[in-house]
């Protein structure tokens, strides 16, 4: 994996992108869906703005 990679869920309900932070679930801070790598897509994306 890339240094400037982290891992973010993307909420199967809204489709917003969030940080995962090596958490195994969090609440999604657009809808409230609570995200689990069971439910909502891992994604793995660089960290750097553009």
């Amino acid at each position: 994996m890339p240094e400037n990679a982290e891992e973010s869920f993307k909420c199967c309900r809204c489709g917003t992108m969030f940080g995962r932070e090596g958490r195994y679930s969090a609440r999604c801070p657009v809808c409230g869906h609570e995200c689990t790598p069971d439910h909502c897509r891992v994604v793995v994306a660089s960290n750097e703005e553009y």
